[in-house]
């Protein structure tokens, strides 16, 4: 039976459950509002700021990614949902390069995703909202206007970052729209990773991985761009994935053990 509770003496109506239940809705809804997101974001952004100022950085075929920007070739950068805090520095170096150039990422309309979403523009980059379509688990894939938005910025030579387990999983497997996206916009596909020597893991369901600031930040690129075929079939489609998992697994483990010698 639900236990009810009294104030000032006073039996009322109201039971624990739904104290708790209203006071987290309101919580939901105030972190939601436009000056907690804005405070929220500033929080976030200091906080890899400090990370990746503080810390000594070696990058891994940087240059595989460069010259692919240096040909105007639109790439898809792809990493895993937990190593998504840090990846938006591997844009600084060709955005001082070529400042005219510019990265596209995928975020939720939805919970965290919005916070993704402001925090990329804080750094300068372009936020495409609509990676699910209601932010239900049941709910999969790219809007349909989200997917043109990005198929146009890759035509005209950008850059997308992606992470095609999000948002919610299954941890490590793409369960998104990288290899279509690919193939209807001429994009090549680069896997991207990052370690740090120190870090700590959330109990979420991707183990999201936060790096410590005075740490060695190891930033791995993969040796090279894979692409995708205008007439792949749905068997090669599958097994490209899987190579890209295998490709995006590599660069990840291999930048672990860059980042703990």
């Amino acid at each position: 039976m639900a236990k009810k509770w009294k104030i000032f003496g006073i039996q009322t109506n109201f039971e624990w459950y739904d104290v708790k239940t209203k006071f987290k809705q309101s919580l939901r809804r105030a972190a939601y509002s436009w000056l907690a997101q804005q405070l929220i974001c500033l929080i976030i952004l200091s906080y890899m700021k400090l990370v990746y100022y503080s810390s000594r950085k070696v990058l891994i075929n940087e240059d595989v990614a460069l010259e692919a920007i240096k040909t105007k070739t639109p790439l898809i950068f792809a990493f895993w949902h937990n190593r998504l805090m840090m990846i938006p520095f591997v844009t600084a170096k060709p955005k001082k390069l070529y400042p005219d150039y510019n990265f596209m990422t995928l975020a939720s309309r939805h919970g965290d995703g919005k916070f993704v979403g402001k925090v990329m523009e804080k750094i300068g980059l372009i936020s495409i909202y609509g990676s699910s379509q209601d932010g239900r688990k049941s709910s999969r894939g790219i809007e349909i206007s989200s997917l043109k938005q990005i198929i146009k910025g890759l035509r005209s030579g950008l850059s997308l970052g992606i992470t095609p387990d999000g948002p919610r999983g299954p941890n490590q497997k793409i369960n998104g729209e990288i290899v279509n996206i690919a193939r209807i916009s001429g994009a090549k596909i680069l896997a991207v990773s990052y370690s740090s020597s120190k870090h700590k893991r959330l109990k979420t369901w991707d183990q999201f991985y936060i790096p410590l600031p005075f740490s060695k930040l190891c930033f791995h690129f993969d040796n090279s761009l894979i692409e995708v075929a205008k007439t792949i079939d749905a068997a090669a489609a599958e097994n490209l994935k899987n190579e890209i998992e295998k490709r995006m697994n590599f660069v990840q483990e291999e930048s672990e053990k860059i980042a703990i010698k």
